[in-house]
Parts: C-alpha cells; structure tokens; sequence
C-alpha cells in the first residue's frame, strides 16, 4: 500500500489539478474496473492515461483512438486469412486490445456502436467471443477518453461497465495555470518515465485486485450485514436526492443499475484495504462517491450524496444496525432450514442458532423451525422505516419458505 501511495503522490506535480481523478484512477486499478473520463479537448486526458500507465511496470499497454471509421479488427486483430479459407473467421489478437494488461482508448464514442457493442465482452466479461473464437482476456484496467457523450441504447450498455467515470472541467484560476506552466516546462507535454523507482509492478497491483475481488479463499475482505444494508439505502437516497434536484435530472432520471450496486461492494472493499483493514466499515461507505457520482461532474451529484450520506447515518445507528445485522442472521438460518429439509445439510452450529436455541429452551438444531424463527423476527422492534421494510420483507422469506414445506404439491422449487 505504501507503494501505491508513493506512486500516486508522485504524480500529482506531473498532473495539476488532478487530485480526485488519481484517487478515482487508485480505485479502478485496484477493484480492476474500468474508467470514463470526458471533458472539452485540451484537457489533459491522454497525458493523464499515459502518466498513469507508466508507473506499473511489467504491462502490456493498447493505446488506440477511435473514429468513425474504426473497424473491429483495429480494437481485436486482422482475421486470419488461413482460418478463413477453411471457413472459419478467427482474428489474430496478438498485441490487440484482446491479449492487453492496460488499455487506453482515446476518442470514445467516435466509433460507431457496432465497434463499442464488441468492447462489452472484453471491458466487463474479460473475454473477446465472435463465432467460434473465444479467448480469455487479461486486461486489468481499461481507461477511455472522450470529448463528449453520446447517448443511445448501445452506449449506455456500454456506461454501465465503467464503474467509475470522471468530467474534467478546465481550471482558469491564476494559481492552477501558473502550477500547470512549471509542470508543463518539466516534461512539455510528454509524459515521463517514473523517477526513483517509483513504480508499482502489475503482478503486485493484481495481487491486491484479488484480494479486493475476494479472489484469495485464504484471505477476504468482510463486512457486516449493516453495512451492505447501509450501502444500499444510501444509494437509494441518492438516486432519489438527484432526481429532485433540478430540471435537467428530472428529465434525465440517475440510473444506477443493480451491477453497479452489486460492484460497489469492491469499491468497500478496496477502502477497508488501503486504509489497512480486512473489513469494511460504516467510514468506508463515503467513498462510494468516487463510483455512483462523476467526479468532477454537475454539482448537484456530490452536493446529494453528501446530503444522503449524512441522513443515512443520522436515521439509521444504534440499535437498528444490531438489528439489521440480526435479521440478516435470521434470513440466513431460514435459507440453512431450507436447505436441511432439501439435501438434509445440518444447520451450522454458528451465528444465530446457539441464540435460537437459548431463546426458545430447544435442544438441537433439529428441534428448531420456521415458526421459532418467525418469532424471533417479530419481536425486533426497528425504529427507521428502512430497517423496518427489511424486517417485513424477512417475514415474507420465511412466510415462502414455510409455504414450500408446508404445500410441497403447489410449489415448483419446495
């Protein structure tokens, strides 16, 4: 991590200006996502991709900008002539976009959507598929660059695989442009090798990927069940805060889709990991900011997240989080239940059974059902209107679940 920050630090005198944009660009490399920048022309953006790639050492790097012209063979190889006379259209992807560790992409959406709809495999799978051909992907972090966006079916499909994206707005201040003079007389617009060695190696980033992406059996980032519950009715609030904000949202609604929830959870992770830490905490939630809002964007977005941030603190502490935490451990003793009445799996000894079992004065995890957990559910009294639907919809769970059990004949899945 020190390493990271070394590396990230020395490239704020390269790139003034640029400080949250290098802590949105930390994040993608370390969840191994993928990041939008758009702003006017003149600001910056290819410098910043470039600096930025050359400080992790040991990488395959695609560099390419697009146009209207741009052909899918640009982005994934020439087809092979050979295959072709056998009738097979194979693509040779040696140093394409298909067999790169890092990507830059300038220009955007200047390609037609027939070229963008290809990336989606590539950018969000990690895998390039077109007729018969399939190769597994290793890119890491892929960053595009444009001075515009175009909005039609096919690009956002496309948005939404970047999890994080960021609008550079140009700084006219006497003091930005004076720093931006003495960084440009260093390099003149070329950007430089790292200094001292301070680089961090690929192999070293991935390793940190993969404990962030829970890709390390041995060694996972946890969080507990409030603070998931939190992270959800917080973007919730945000969604809403935006949309009532002004005219331009009201006509153009936040859309946040259910992958980037379910992906804000590496965003926690990779908090919890730079800071040290092997589980999320509730101070981790703030830096959801740098996924569901542009950075550098219309103001309203970080003026609502903030706003939403703090009112979801405020209305949900105390109690209501052990709550939370408890009607997740019932939800998921329900689900174990379910299962020893399928397979006959035992219910682990662990988490809120050794509770049930004091409660209701029960001998073995035999002798518990759905009713003594029922009863255990109704008798949490939330106070916040969120932990309260969860409740509700936890009754419902267990509602279905004994439904299944109790009316095996009407139930496709019991």
């Amino acid at each position: 991590m020190e390493l990271l920050r070394r590396v990230f630090s020395s490239l704020e005198g390269e790139l003034v200006g640029f400080q949250r944009l290098l802590a949105q660009a930390a994040y993608a490399l370390v969840t191994r996502e993928n990041l939008l920048v758009f702003s006017p022309p003149g600001t910056a953006k290819t410098l910043f991709a470039a600096c930025l790639f050359t400080r992790i050492d040991g990488a395959q790097v695609f560099d390419t900008q697009m146009s209207k012209g741009t052909l899918a063979e640009e982005l994934f190889g020439s087809i092979d002539t050979q295959e072709l006379k056998r009738g097979r259209v194979i693509h040779n992807t040696h140093n394409t976009l298909v067999d790169a560790d890092l990507a830059f992409i300038d220009e955007f959406f200047d390609a037609n959507d027939m070229v963008l709809r290809a990336l989606l495999g590539v950018f969000n799978e990690r895998v390039f598929k077109k007729g018969s051909q399939l190769e597994q992907c290793p890119l890491h972090t892929g960053i595009a660059a444009a001075n515009y966006l175009r909005a039609t079916a096919v690009t956002e499909a496309v948005l939404d695989r970047f999890l994080f994206r960021a609008h550079i707005t140009p700084d006219y201040s006497p003091a930005t442009l004076l720093a931006i003079d003495q960084a440009f007389s260093q390099h003149y617009g070329r950007h430089s090798a790292a200094a001292g060695g301070a680089k961090i190696p690929l192999g070293r980033l991935s390793l940190l990927a993969e404990l962030v992406r829970g890709e390390l059996p041995d060694r996972q980032v946890t969080a507990a069940p409030h603070v998931l519950f939190l992270k959800n009715v917080l973007l919730g609030r945000y969604r809403a805060l935006v949309s009532d904000s002004s005219e331009h949202w009201r006509n153009n609604p936040l859309y946040i889709s259910p992958r980037t929830y379910a992906k804000c959870r590496l965003v926690l992770n990779a908090a919890a990991v730079l800071r040290g830490r092997m589980e999320v905490s509730t101070a981790d939630l703030a830096e959801l900011r740098y996924a569901v809002t542009t950075i550098g964007g219309r103001p309203e977005q970080s003026q609502c997240f903030e706003k939403a941030l703090r009112e979801t603190m405020l209305q949900i502490r105390g109690d209501d989080l052990r709550h939370i935490d408890d009607l997740s451990a019932a939800m998921e003793l329900a689900e174990q239940m379910m299962s020893r009445f399928r397979e006959g799996r035992p219910v682990a000894p662990d988490g809120l059974l050794p509770r049930i079992l004091r409660l209701f004065g029960l001998i073995s995890e035999g002798d518990v059902t759905f009713a003594h957990v029922r009863r255990f559910v109704e008798d949490i009294r939330p106070r916040s209107e969120d932990v309260a639907a969860l409740k509700l919809g936890v009754l419902g769970r267990i509602q279905e679940l004994t439904r299944r059990i109790d009316y095996p004949q009407m139930e496709f899945l019991s």
